[in-house]
């Protein structure tokens, strides 16, 4: 056995690392910090002397950030469910990547108690905004390069603009919430609460938005765009082989239509013919044997 035999023996085993130990470790960390969230709900000072709902009300900014951090990670751990459901393989990227995220994530305990703590003060209500905000960008990217390394199976371009979209939705409100920590600490995080109403409102254009049965592929030559609608079997056919070869599904259709063109003996000359197809090609078919495709200037 050559030397290079034996190391592709020893390396083969771990040569692709599958996502289910991560995803496991991911699930565990997850349910640990959304648990000591409640940690940082503490009670007010002297409380025998309050009533129940004086005590409510003194604690209300800490259970306030404490609702936001844990139902906001919640929808995070929903979305990295969904990702992970496509995740075929691991890289060594995407692994660090998700352990920079859990890092960020560890955090949000720590800066949503100091928020709470302390809701009228700029900076403590800042951390908690940013800490808020790198997370959401993490998992943004993190969605964006699964898809765009080969790691995943692959969707319809229409369901990953979706997804992007709606994964832009907490990043925009963290951004506003710190613009309006610069005006009014107290009321910043109220932000949050508007990401229900933009996620209803995209899930009301859902399905406008993505194509259901078929996908459109547009392919443009300068100024001209040609809209191919595409059956949902072809569509996830182009997907696998462009996902397999490693391009895009618009360069695979022109590889495709090149050698097509070359088999056929496809004339696009200035007489108008576009196509001469052999005999053969109809002998199965009640049709003529040869068909000649004529386009105009007009229609082109």
């Amino acid at each position: 056995m050559t030397r290079q035999t034996t190391t592709q023996a020893i390396s083969s085993p771990f040569a692709e690392l599958t996502p289910h130990r991560l995803e496991a470790f991911f699930d565990a960390v997850f349910a640990i910090i959304m648990t000591i969230l409640v940690l940082g709900l503490a009670l007010p000072g002297e409380p025998e002397s309050l009533s129940p709902v004086d005590i409510c009300i003194e604690m209300l900014p800490q259970i306030i950030h404490f609702a936001l951090a844990f139902f906001i990670l919640a929808a995070f751990w929903g979305a990295h469910h969904r990702t992970f459901t496509l995740i075929k393989k691991l890289d060594p990227a995407l692994i660090r990547l998700t352990f920079i995220l859990l890092f960020v994530a560890c955090l949000l305990p720590f800066t949503s108690t100091l928020a709470g703590d302390n809701h009228t003060e700029g900076p403590a209500v800042l951390l908690f905004h940013m800490n808020m905000l790198l997370l959401s960008l993490i998992f943004l990217y993190q969605w964006v390069y699964v898809n765009s390394s080969g790691l995943s199976n692959p969707i319809p371009h229409s369901l990953y603009k979706f997804i992007l979209m709606k994964s832009l939705i907490v990043p925009f409100a963290s951004i506003f919430a710190i613009i309006i920590t610069f005006i009014d600490p107290s009321w910043s995080s109220a932000c949050y609460f508007f990401i229900p109403v933009f996620e209803l409102s995209l899930l009301h254009l859902k399905d406008r938005l993505i194509l259901p049965d078929n996908e459109e592929i547009t392919v443009s030559r300068n100024t001209e765009f040609i809209t191919i609608p595409l059956t949902k079997d072809l569509c996830t056919s182009i997907d696998e082989v462009a996902h397999e070869m490693e391009m895009p599904k618009e360069e695979l259709i022109q590889h495709i239509l090149s050698g097509w063109k070359k088999q056929h003996r496809v004339n696009i000359g200035s007489q108008g013919r576009l196509c001469q197809l052999h005999d053969e090609h109809y002998s199965d078919f009640s049709t003529p044997s040869s068909t000649d495709i004529n386009r105009k200037k007009d229609n082109v």
